[in-house]
């Protein structure tokens, strides 16, 4: 009995230290998860955010194209206004030579050999409306001269706000980048710490079973051991009976030793991670290692990723994220952007970065 109560303290000591085990990674998983979801919330955020600005930029660089188209029809508006202006000008300077090389004489003799009264008016207006057209011509080009040239001035101003517009949106555009980098850099970390406390967990709470298992089988060796100590040692008694005697066992005596019944520990919940040596990824495949790399997937119905520059993007039918050359669209910590390397679905070329060294993640529709 001694040598009992010993072994079911050693054992309850055991099981209470495995579960505040369990109970300290329950609590560290916990606050992880935590963490990973604010992470990944940030993350959809900024995706989010990047979309927003993708389409301001391309707004933008719709408006200065037609700024820019329009800047040229103005331009050209205000060359022909100026060559109309230069025309102008040189009739109107021929006309007076001719006048001043001939002086007034031709002018006089086109007055005095009028042949009444109303034909010298009508020729002295004519004389009069030659010059008074000179110069009402040449006002009326130079206003609409100065017209196009404050077009072409407000239009250079707009242009230069279109420009800087552009610029700042760039600029927003990269810091968002830099920023989901970071955020799927350290999302990624957490997932690592995650994964390993969840199998640590589950470690312990494998030992932890194996231990009440074991506990347990030599609890019932020793029951039985005793049981058989006891039966070999139980005391007989005499009664006579006819032509003998009949042994019987002695009172008080019973021909079995209880057992004590230790509850088995329940283990917790087992979390296990899934990978393959071999194979091509699926959706229900999460993990393979293929060509001396660690490979996952990332859907794009959860990171849209609208900020990257994917040349002709589409769906395959195999459900990968592919470019205009066909490229599966992969993410890698480790490669450059425009790395072409081999996975199991395929060629691909790294477009996106904040994986976990090693890895290849692939985009999809998954």
């Amino acid at each position: 009995m001694k040598r009992k109560v010993q072994a079911l303290t050693a054992f309850l000591l055991t099981s209470a230290m495995l579960l505040l085990s369990i109970t300290a990674y329950a609590e560290d998983i916990e606050s992880l998860e935590s963490k990973t979801s604010d992470l990944q919330n940030q993350l959809n955020d900024i995706n989010q955010d990047l979309l927003s600005i993708s389409d301001e930029i391309a707004s933008t660089e719709t408006a200065i194209q037609d700024a820019n188209n329009e800047m040229f029809r103005i331009q050209d508006s205000l060359a022909i206004s100026r060559e109309n202006e230069m025309r102008q000008y040189e009739d109107m300077k021929t006309r007076i030579r001719y006048m001043y090389e001939n002086g007034n004489d031709n002018l006089l003799e086109l007055l005095f050999s009028a042949e009444n009264m109303s034909d010298f008016l009508s020729r002295a207006e004519f004389i009069q409306n030659i010059s008074s057209y000179d110069r009402e011509k040449l006002e009326n080009l130079q206003s609409i001269q100065k017209g196009i040239e404050q077009q072409e001035a407000d239009l250079t101003a707009k242009q230069n706000s279109l420009t800087t517009l552009q610029t700042q949106l760039v600029s927003q555009q990269e810091a968002l980048n830099q920023k989901a980098a970071e955020t799927s850099t350290d999302l990624a970390v957490f997932n690592q710490k995650l994964q390993a406390l969840r199998a640590e967990q589950a470690r312990i709470a494998e030992e932890a079973r194996k231990a009440a298992e074991a506990q347990k089988a030599a609890e019932a060796q020793k029951a039985a051991e005793a049981k058989k100590a006891a039966e070999a040692q139980k005391p007989v008694s005499t009664v006579p009976s006819g032509n003998g005697t009949q042994t019987e066992p002695a009172p008080g005596t019973d021909d079995s030793t209880q057992e004590e019944d230790i509850e088995e520990t329940p283990s917790q919940e087992t979390t296990y991670i899934y990978s393959d040596s071999g194979g091509a990824l699926t959706p229900s495949k999460g993990v393979v290692y293929y060509n001396g790399h660690r490979e996952t997937y990332y859907s794009q119905k959860v990171l849209p990723g609208g900020g990257l520059n994917i040349p002709g993007r589409h769906v395959a039918p195999d459900g990968t994220i592919r470019d205009a050359d066909g490229y599966i669209c992969v993410a890698s910590s480790d490669l450059p952007w425009g790395t072409v390397v081999e996975t199991s679905l395929g060629t691909g070329k790294v477009y996106d970065c904040g994986c976990a060294s090693g890895t290849i993640d692939i985009y999809t529709d998954w």
